[in-house]
């Protein structure tokens, strides 16, 4: 692979290193190149770098200070060809010092990795303000989020994601130690959280532009374990105000895990698992024939599973790292789908297996480049079955009965890979890529395989008249190969001190389709205007493309006309179907043979202004236009009642001419009360101690389309204008942080959103098409909202110490998010580096071999009742009103501890 890589930046004509030619005299031709990482070969960016002259010539120089970009690279130009000794400091981390180092003629490349300190310090460093601002890869346009923050976050992995996207705002993408698609980890194990916006470069595929990067902790130091226990219990929840009592429900979490050095600078490791249990009884809101049902469930929905998690990390050579990830998940859940109108025979179950192993490998290949390749293979396994085999009834937003009617299960085996190879010369740093991922799926899973009636009101039903019914028929098994893959090249480019550009190409091709025109040019540039350093200015563009999702693939290949028919007959007799009604052999999906990626254009624009020494606002604005997006076309719809083809009912395509488009605000500041310095910890008590950070979102999504087999109900797209299903138009969410009192912190978050959309539909099948999605006349698509939202979480945790420490990390403790830097310019200037680890500065003070921690999270802290789910159909009942209400008070206590 990295030979390829090579020979193929080579095709590029990017331009090749010289042979060193050294004169008799010194000359200022030399470059030095320092990349610094971690044990675990993670880089290490905002490290300092002093480089200082030894021999005659090179001291006519003062020493060079400077420091390592977001890739842990710092790079000096202009430098006397003779001796230097350089020395590279970080907080937190054993300064190193290389004290003879001979520059030649042309690039010199120098690999440092920097181990663990036990002790925590404060250094003062010098950095160039307009370089840092300048620098696409800067701590511009993003945040992380403080050790508080993550503390405060939700245990469960689901809920965890959530949050994390609300933070984040948009579509994020999520990545778990840099790999797309991986499972959440325990909360835990994470280290840190890097929110990143404005993400343009050829090496992203989605074009939501911002990223939502996990990091988990690596075994190094001392080896050490821990542990934690949660509970929470509906003693302390909230009530929905749909039902008249809340009902029971319980959730245990517990986790261990542990971490070190096995053989030092060589090799090391951690791990960590848990064990989850739990149940809670839904609450049912139906409007039935005995009337109104609300109350919460006497069937409870359990669910149990544990997931395991390990790493190794190991030193092949001086240089080249490679990091190895084991996980897996098992997950038993018990009378799933009882709740909302869904009566309790709809309960269902479920088991899935998920396991894992993941790859990372990185180092420099050579004098001139680095690479880094990363691979992952997975396997996984689910399966279904009903508590009831009988057939649904399913009266249109009223009440839901009977059968589930799901059974079988699906089993894939997927792989991904990925190699970066990153040139740096001159004023480019240049990467080329390939990124390949897909694999074997398997499914048997089958639904509606005992049939279905709809009614289209409470009196139909009461009237036994039902408008259709349908039934899927046939094998459901099917098995096949799908695979994506990607190259891109970028480039870097500084023009000057204060200005780089950052063009770049990607390509992507699918299996399944025929697109051989995925092509998405990207460009941006980030601009420095003043010399403080303390702005930014960013602007991009570029072109992006959608895959075809497994899921929709499936749905055409088994429900084909032939290896799965859906059997379908119009106002059948009930409660037995007969013969009586209008029998068609059902419906048919497929893929237009010259279906290609949706495509996104995307332009953006934004500003980031560092304020004062402690604060940062920033803004940035985009405009995505998406065109060839998937939705259906039915090609057998019925002309006055006739259909073309009378051997099927629908006939649903999926072609790609949809369209959207999305404006979107986002806009975020935040403020540290004072730098975290030493001195600062020692008081009992210190109201400087926390900060504030605030974030706005405006969206505007206007879109044709609601889904890739949904057909238009008017059945022309351009009268199918509307918000889209996700056009949620301001949302707010503001955090306050606090460790006032030593060792307590305290977190306060408020977010807020306004209404989603929702359809308005007669709630009948009008033109006979066996799709409920008929609008009355003049009523276009998304044309009703719902109620806003907001929701005040807390968070409370204690921290205590005690006993010898055990030497390594900060009291005897492993390191925890790593470092913040704090700095008048947003890392440039006179930045005032300060270690944030677990146990933080004020337990520096107090060194102990044993922590524990008690925490307290209340998500909902006032019950404020949040409704969603609002009834559209106007032959509902419920027309008009929420059937549920989201996030209702909950309070989970727990502890950690670790030694």
């Amino acid at each position: 692979m990295n030979v390829l890589l090579t020979l193929l930046l080579v095709a590029f004509g990017l331009p090749q290193a010289q042979a060193p030619a050294p004169g008799p005299t010194p000359s200022k031709d030399a470059k030095l190149i320092v990349t610094v990482t971690d044990q675990t070969a993670a880089v290490l960016p905002g490290a300092t770098v002093t480089i200082t002259g030894l021999d005659a010539a090179t001291k006519l120089v003062a020493p060079i200070v400077t420091h390592t970009a977001d890739k842990g690279v710092a790079t000096v130009q202009d430098l006397a060809v003779g001796l230097y000794s350089v020395r590279i400091d970080m907080d937190g981390f054993n300064s190193m010092l290389i004290p003879d180092v001979k520059l030649a003629k042309g690039e010199n490349k120098r690999n440092v990795t920097m181990p663990l300190r036990s002790m925590s310090e404060t250094v003062t460093v010098q950095r160039d303000r307009q370089i840092v601002a300048a620098d696409r890869g800067s701590v511009t346009f993003g945040s992380t989020l403080t050790r508080e923050q993550i503390e405060a976050l939700p245990d469960d992995p689901v809920e965890l994601e959530r949050v994390l996207r609300e933070m984040a705002g948009g579509d994020a993408v999520i990545k778990v130690d840099s790999f797309e698609g991986a499972q959440l980890p325990q909360k835990s194990q994470i280290k840190a959280i890097h929110i990143s916006r404005d993400q343009f470069a050829a090496e992203n595929h989605f074009a939501g532009g911002i990223s939502i990067d996990i990091v988990t902790q690596a075994g190094s130091g001392p080896f050490r374990m821990n542990g934690n226990y949660g509970l929470g219990d509906s003693a302390l929840n909230g009530k929905s105000p749909l039902v008249p009592s809340k009902g029971a429900s319980r959730n245990q979490n517990f986790g261990f895990g542990g971490g070190g050095t096995v053989i030092p600078n060589r090799l090391s490791m951690s791990f960590n698992g848990g064990v989850f249990r739990g149940f809670n009884e839904p609450n049912i809101y139906a409007n039935t024939v005995n009337g109104l049902v609300s109350e919460a469930s006497k069937l409870r929905s359990r669910s149990t599973g544990f997931n395991l998690y390990g790493d190794v990390t190991y030193a092949l050579t001086k240089d080249q790292t490679l990091r190895v990830y084991y996980s897996q998940f098992n997950s038993d859940d018990r009378n799933n789908g009882v709740g909302d109108y869904n009566l309790i025979d709809r309960a269902y179950s479920s088991k899935s297996t998920s396991r894992s192993i993941r790859g990372q490998e990185a180092g420099p290949l050579g004098r001139r480049f680095v690479t880094n390749t990363k691979f992952a293979v997975s396997w996984n396994e689910s399966s279904t079955t009903s508590a009831t085999e009988a057939p649904t009834i399913s009266v249109i937003q009223q009440f839901t009965s009977g059968g589930a009617q799901r059974k079988g299960g699906r089993t894939t085996r997927d792989f991904m890979i990925q190699s970066d190879l990153d040139y740096v010369r001159g004023i480019h740093t240049v990467r080329l890529g390939v990124v390949a991922n897909g694999g074997n799926y398997r499914s048997d899973d089958a639904s509606n395989y005992l049939g279905t009636y709809t009614f289209e009101s409470l009196d139909a039903f009461l009237s036994g008249r039902a408008r259709s019914y349908t039934r899927r028929i046939g094998d459901p098994l099917i098995e096949y190969f799908n695979t994506q893959a990607g190259i891109y090249l970028q480039d870097d480019i500084r023009l000057r001190k204060n200005l780089s550009f950052s063009p770049g190409i990607r390509y992507e091709v699918q299996t399944h389709l025929r697109d051989w025109k995925a092509l998405g040019p990207r460009f941006g540039f980030t601009w420095a205007p003043f010399k403080s350093g303390r702005t930014s200015v960013r602007a991009s563009w570029g072109i992006f493309y959608d895959w075809l999702g497994t899921g929709l693939y499936e749905q055409a290949l088994r429900v084909d006309g032939f290896r799965q028919q859906e059997l379908s007959i119009l106002n059948p007799s009930y409660p037995n179907p007969g013969a009586v009604g209008t029998v068609s052999i059902g419906n048919k999906y497929l893929l237009d043979p010259n279906l290609e990626m949706p495509r996104n254009q995307r332009v953006s624009g934004g500003i980031d202004q560092q304020v004062g020494k402690l604060g940062r606002i920033s803004a940035t604005y985009s405009y995505t236009l998406n065109t060839e997006s998937f939705r259906g076309e039915n090609l057998n719809a019925p002309v006055n009642g006739i259909r073309p083809d009378k051997n099927f009912n629908n006939i649903v395509r999926v072609v790609a001419d949809g369209q959207a488009r999305a404006h979107q605000l986002i806009a975020s500041g935040s403020i540290q009360f004072a730098a975290p310095t030493p001195a600062l910890q020692q008081a009992r008590f210190n109201i400087r101690r926390g900060g504030i950070n605030a974030s706005y979102f405006y969206g505007n999504s206007r879109n044709n389309i609601d889904g890739a087999f949904q057909t238009p109900a008017s059945g022309d797209i351009a009268n199918e204008w509307g918000p889209a299903n996700f056009d949620v138009r301001h949302r707010v969410n503001v955090g306050l942080n606090s460790q006032a009192l030593k060792n307590l912190s305290i977190n306060l978050n408020l977010s807020a959103a306004t209404g989603s959309p929702y359809n308005i539909t007669t709630g009948r099948d009008d033109n006979g098409d066996f799709f409920f999605n008929d609008r009355p006349i003049g009523t276009t698509r998304n044309s009703a909202r719902g109620d806003g939202q907001w929701t005040l979480n807390a968070n409370l945790n204690y921290n205590m110490t005690f006993g010898k420490p055990a030497g390594g990390g900060l009291g005897g403790m492993p390191m925890g998010p790593g470092v913040v830097i704090m700095s008048p310019a947003g890392g440039g200037g006179d930045a005032r580096v300060a270690i944030e680890g677990m146990v933080r500065g004020a337990m520096a003070q107090q060194p102990g071999r044993y922590r524990l921690s008690i925490f307290v999270r209340v998500q909902n802290l006032t019950n404020h009742a949040n409704p969603f789910g609002y009834a559209g159909a106007m032959t509902s009942n419920l027309f008009g009103k929420p059937t549920s209400y989201q996030g209702v008070r909950q309070v989970n206590l727990g502890m950690n501890f670790g030694f």
